[in-house]
């Protein structure tokens, strides 16, 4: 109010003056004499007085542990912002805080002293850093008085008070070496070794042919693939440059020391950390690369010095921690001089890194990696009764030695990270795909569970389907051509009748729209199986509230297609694998671990593994029990459909065949090829195991994904390899087959 008033008697004054000036401008008569106004009576002002030492100091202090450099530099004094930049006096704190790889910094104000225009302040200044821990050391803060202001006057010695006469910190980070990753059975998957890279320079080979053979064996690369490989490189005119074409290790070089006098041929030694067998577990450890520039931050305040490579995907970047041990760090002060060593401020000593220890039989793995050869797609093998990876195949697959910044071959990297094969994406984990027929293991038991079928309930499959009422829909059509006459539910999962199928998805819908899509979820699908170890996707069971968000409604046509694993259906084949392995264990979904133990090269292990149950299937035992049955009479009964490719095989084995329609742009894709089962042979010291095959694109389930999980068992059990349809010989295919697809 008090403003206001004062306001208000001013403009009143002033319309008093306005008026005097107008009267003597209009006439020599004086003006009567004005009228007194009175003036307000305002209290004294209050001076603000001019900031003192330990206010400035308490300033630039706070704004240091924030990091407001700005700040801090508003407060210099004149002299101090005359000889140094914003920007440079920014630099100079951050350096000497890398140095000592700070990541706080504490600040605490003790006594003042003020002697006239200048001033000195105590500080004592806690850091806390990654390598060395804390630091503590106290600090003088000078202050000059600038008329009615206090500045600071910079020194480094106000970051570390013995940086002086051009002494300087320098932190010498104490690295451990990188743990080793090793399979269930102590044979190194990645450890520090002397490796090779091995390549060609096409112009310069000889006649000779052995050159080619030799590397190819070398290599374990089909010597057709190495021949392609040499003309197209001089069809193309670049048969003068080096080829690269894998690497090995010095061990895995012994017997082939006659390539060093072979022309063409080149073996380029370098040590680093090698993956054995190259890309035959590449999608299991993973890779490491150098910290990125971005990154150095985050990584540093971890505890890095910035120097090392980090695990990017697999074991590697999981067991990051485990795999690094702890850098330690040597806090040095040197003369102006850097190799003056003066004292030693602070040390602290490493941490031995850990080694993992997969849950995988290196030898399975490189089976089920040879066994998919060059198609796209996976094999999946686990413990049935544990849920332990034994191989987690990804074909194609890549050499995380390429990405060792000592291998000559590194510059194949820029081309494995353009492929539009997309090598690197691990298709057991992270890539779905319609499931198929293999699904109809989960229609089948919601079927059962729902009451309205038992697997004695017969069904008459004519080859087509139609319930549905509507005459303008074409009917559905069963795989096989006049369809498979009557046959019991069990039956009808040997058969694998897509009639039979449609019948109970349609038979859910009208009782439950979401009876299959639970249950299909209570089988471990359309979620993550929590592997942790690798990258994975959840996948997709649709249902009418997943249409319902989408703007759609569910129809008993989205019950019918996912009855056959269409539809919107998609699945890992990690998630098949865990589902038949409940199948095959007695009902109980495992959580699919990669690890078997870790830990330091001395001393006890710090991790172990034991299964992590998930969840159990919703089926009885005699409802579980039927569906085995079906599951066995896939591969013995004359209508099972994988019959013709386990004809007097001596392992008891039981599983389910899929061809899923996987139709691309304009349905011009081949359908995906399926096959999932189980061993039942129950021996002592030897666990039955559950596989997974999936090929992309590829064909038939039983033309070419069963053929694969036969020979993945073979390798198991130990037994010659049975050749396939598309082989000339074991490992050596022939063009391409075109056989019949089955579902």
């Amino acid at each position: 109010m008090l403003v206001h008033k004062f306001s208000r008697i001013i403009s009143g004054g002033m319309f008093l003056f306005l008026v005097s000036c107008n009267t003597l401008a209009g006439s020599p008569t004086l003006p009567p004499p004005a009228t007194q106004v009175a003036t307000p009576t305002l209290p004294p002002p209050t001076p603000t007085p001019p900031p003192d030492p330990g206010s400035v100091s308490k300033a630039y202090l706070e704004a240091w542990q924030v990091g407001d450099y700005a700040q801090m530099y508003s407060l210099l004094a004149n002299e101090s912002r005359a000889a140094l930049s914003a920007e440079d006096f920014a630099q100079q704190y951050q350096t000497e805080l890398d140095k000592m790889t700070a990541i706080g910094v504490k600040a605490q104000i003790g006594n003042i002293n003020q002697a006239g225009q200048s001033a000195e302040v105590s500080v004592a200044v806690e850091y806390t850093t990654a390598l060395v821990g804390i630091l503590s050391t106290p600090i003088t803060l000078t202050l000059k008085a600038e008329g009615n202001q206090w500045g600071v006057v910079f020194s480094p010695t106000l970051i570390w008070p013995e940086l002086v006469n051009g002494q300087q910190l320098l932190m010498v980070p104490l690295l451990p070496e990188r743990g080793k990753i090793y399979d269930r059975n102590n044979v190194p998957l990645v450890a520090p070794d002397e490796a090779y890279a091995v390549g060609l320079v096409p112009v310069e080979l000889g006649e000779d042919s052995g050159a080619l053979e030799g590397v190819a064996r070398l290599l374990g690369l089909n010597i057709e693939s190495v021949v392609a490989q040499v003309q197209n490189a001089l069809l193309s005119g670049i048969g003068d440059q080096y080829l690269p074409l894998g690497e090995v290790s010095a061990a895995e070089l012994r017997g082939f020391d006659f390539l060093f006098n072979l022309p063409g041929v080149y073996l380029t030694g370098y040590t680093d950390r090698y993956y054995y067998g190259s890309g035959d577990a590449a999608h299991i450890t993973g890779y490491t690369t150098f910290i990125r520039e971005e990154e150095l931050a985050a990584y540093k305040a971890r505890g890095y010095a910035g120097s090392e490579r980090v695990g990017r995907t697999g074991l590697e970047r999981w067991g990051e921690d485990y795999l690094r041990g702890r850098t330690g760090g040597q806090l040095q002060l040197r003369g102006a001089d850097i190799t003056q060593f003066i004292r030693m401020i602070a040390s602290t000593p490493q941490l031995p890194a850990q080694d993992i220890y997969a849950t995988i039989d290196f030898d399975l793995q490189q089976a089920a990696q040879f066994a998919l050869g060059d198609f796209t797609g996976a094999v999946v093998v686990l413990n049935m009764d544990t849920g332990e990876v034994l191989a987690l195949a990804s074909s194609p697959t890549f050499s995380p030695n390429l990405f060792s910044p000592g291998n000559r071959n590194q510059v194949l990297v820029q081309s494995l990270l353009n492929d539009a094969r997309a090598p690197l994406i691990n298709h057991s984990t992270q890539s779905a795909y319609p499931a198929g027929s293999v699904f109809k293991i989960v229609t089948m038991s919601a079927g059962l569970t729902s009451g309205l079928f038992a697997p004695d309930t017969r069904y008459t499959c004519t080859g087509e389907w139609n319930e549905t009422g509507d005459v303008t829909l074409e009917p559905r059509k069963d795989w096989l051509e006049g369809g498979h006459g009557e046959l019991t539910l069990t039956e009808g999962l040997s058969a694998s009748c897509n009639p039979w199928f449609y019948h109970i998805g349609f038979g859910l819908f009208n009782r439950n729209p979401d009876w299959l899509p639970q249950t299909a979820r209570a089988f471990g699908l359309g979620q993550l199986t929590n592997i942790q170890q690798v990258e994975e996707v959840p996948g997709l069971i649709p249902d009418p509230e997943w249409k319902r968000q989408r703007g759609e409604t569910w129809g008993a046509l989205d019950s019918v297609n996912m009855a056959i694993g269409q539809g919107d259906v998609l699945v890992t084949p990690l998630q098949i694998a865990r589902l038949i392995a409940a199948v095959g264990n007695g009902g109980t979904l495992y959580q699919p671990q990669l690890v078997w133990a870790i830990r330091p090269p001395e001393g006890e292990a710090t991790f172990t593994f034991r299964p992590i149950i998930s969840g159990t299937l919703p089926l009885t035992p005699e409802q579980l029990e039927a569906v085995q049955t079906g599951l066995l009479n896939v591969m013995r009964e004359p209508r099972g459909t994988a019959r013709d490719k386990f004809r007097g095989f001596s392992i008891c084995v039981a599983g389910k065949t899929g061809t899923a329609e996987d139709g691309g742009l304009f349905g011009t894709q081949e359908p995906d090829a399926w096959f999932a089962g189980y061993t039942c042979e129950n021996r002592a010291g030897q666990p039955d195991i559950a596989i997974a095959v999936a090929l992309q694109n590829r064909g038939g389930g039983s033309d070419f994904a069963a053929p694969i999980f036969r020979r993945v068992v073979e390798a198991y059990y130990g037994l010659n390899y049975t050749r396939y349809p598309w082989e000339e010989a074991v490992g050596v295919p022939r063009v391409d087959p075109t056989p019949t697809p089955t579902p």
